[in-house]
This record gives structure tokens, C-alpha cells and sequence, in this order.
């Protein structure tokens, strides 16, 4: 039994690092990618403080997917301006993608107000208690994204792409 539990273990932490392997790995060589976004409640009182994300790509994809369109995972292809910010350009379907165009992933799911919603990489921010109002200030988020379309948000920006 002792033997079961040893490679359980073994196994469980190989998992672990494996998924936090591919994670350092798009945050190292990832693409910087700014998604514009809108902001939608700073503070949740279980939670302490976060704010809550909304990202204006994923209106644009949610209005372009099928009537019925019930599947949870998908990928879009995104077009970056000269800043780098995100524009929305089509739902991939196995195409080959242009030189200017970049691949993201999303899910569709389930909206805390209602209804379906476009998630990209996650729906809230946290950040340092009494900080607040510096995240007020936010109007984009900054993601790593790598050549499949996986994105991590790794901060978040303002009007002029500055740091917050």
C-alpha cells in the first residue's frame, strides 16, 4: 500500500510540474498581447480585493459564434496594431493564420449576471488589499500568449499602456 501512495505522490507532483513547466514557458516566450477590457466591480467582500474582467474581445467573438453555439472551448484569431493591442478577426477553424494574425483561446461559459459570456484566460484580477483605486485606472489587460492561443494575464495597464 505504501508503494501506492509513493507513486500517487510521484505522479501528482510530476503533473504539477509539467503544467507549471508550460506556463513558465509561455510566460518567458509568450507574445506580449494587450486585450482592452472593462472593468466591472473592484472589490468582492469573500474574496478580499480583485476586480472583475471583462474583455471587449470577447463581445466581438461571442456575437460572431453560431446561434446555439454550445461548445465551451474555442479558438480565435486576433490581429495586433502597432501598441499591440488585440483586435478581434475571426473564429479559427483549423486555418492556416497570417503573418499579422495571432491565435487566442477562450471559453464560453456561464456569466455571474446571467447568460453566456467569453472568457479569455481568467475573469478577475486580485491584487493587494487598499489598492483599489490604482486599479481603478486600468483599461487593458497584458497577457503572454504562445503559438497556440494559450494566454496569461500577467498584469494590467492603463490608457497608455503605462504600468500600474
Amino acid at each position: 500500500m505504501k508503494r501506492w501512495t509513493l507513486i500517487a505522490w510521484a505522479l501528482t507532483l510530476a503533473l504539477a510540474a509539467v503544467g507549471i513547466f508550460g506556463k513558465e514557458r509561455v510566460l518567458a516566450r509568450g507574445d506580449t498581447v494587450y486585450l482592452r477590457l472593462a472593468p466591472v466591480d473592484p472589490r468582492s467582500l469573500m474574496q478580499g480585493d480583485y476586480m472583475a474582467l471583462n474583455f471587449a474581445v470577447g463581445a466581438a467573438i461571442r456575437a460572431a459564434q453560431p446561434e446555439g453555439f454550445e461548445r465551451r472551448n474555442g479558438v480565435a484569431v486576433i490581429r495586433l496594431d502597432a501598441k499591440r493591442e488585440a483586435s478581434f478577426v475571426r473564429l479559427h477553424r483549423d486555418e492556416p493564420v497570417a503573418a499579422d494574425e495571432r491565435l487566442l483561446r477562450f471559453q464560453t461559459v456561464e456569466s455571474r449576471w446571467g447568460g453566456r459570456q467569453v472568457q479569455v484566460s481568467t475573469d478577475a484580477y486580485f491584487f493587494q488589499e487598499g489598492q483599489g483605486a490604482r486599479f481603478e485606472k486600468a483599461r487593458f489587460g497584458e497577457f503572454r500568449v504562445d503559438g497556440n492561443g494559450q494566454a496569461l494575464l500577467v498584469g494590467l495597464r492603463g490608457e497608455r499602456m503605462e504600468e500600474l
